[in-house]
C-alpha cells in the first residue's frame, strides 16, 4: 500500500474526508479542519535483482484548524492513528500559526509499497 493510501485510510475520517496530498484544493469551500500530507524523502529497498517496490518514506502531515486547542487534540488523534502502522517512527509534532490557521506539523516514517508493473 502506498503512503498516500495508508495516510488517507487512517486520517480522512478524523476530518470528514478533508485529507489531501500536497495542498488543500482551491475549490474547497468547507471550513477547517484539514489534513495535508506529503512525502519529504524516501529510501528505496533495492536488491541485486533490482527494484523491490518497497520504500522507507519520511512524511510530513499538517493538521490545520481554527483553534490552537483543536490543533493539539486533532494532532494527537492523528498520531494515535498513524501509530498503528508497523514498523513506524514518530518524529514529533511542532505547532505553528500560519495564514490565519493553527497548524500541527507531524513527522512520521514507515514503509510503503509501490505498484510496479
Amino acid at each position: 500500500m502506498t503512503a498516500s493510501q495508508q495516510i488517507y485510510a487512517l486520517l480522512s475520517e478524523l476530518v470528514a474526508g478533508r485529507c489531501y496530498p500536497l495542498f488543500v484544493p482551491e475549490s474547497q469551500t468547507d471550513p477547517p479542519p484539514y489534513i495535508v500530507y506529503n512525502i519529504v524523502s524516501n529510501q528505496p529497498d533495492n536488491t541485486l535483482d533490482g527494484i523491490t517496490g518497497h520504500e522507507w518514506v519520511r512524511v510530513q502531515i499538517d493538521v490545520y484548524t481554527k483553534k490552537y486547542d483543536e490543533t493539539i487534540k486533532l494532532s494527537a488523534q492523528a498520531v494515535r492513528q498513524l501509530d498503528s502502522i508497523t514498523p513506524s517512527i514518530y518524529g514529533g509534532t511542532t505547532y505553528l500559526y500560519d495564514d490565519g490557521l493553527y497548524r500541527g506539523l507531524i513527522e512520521y516514517e514507515f514503509w510503503q509499497t509501490l505498484h510496479l508493473q
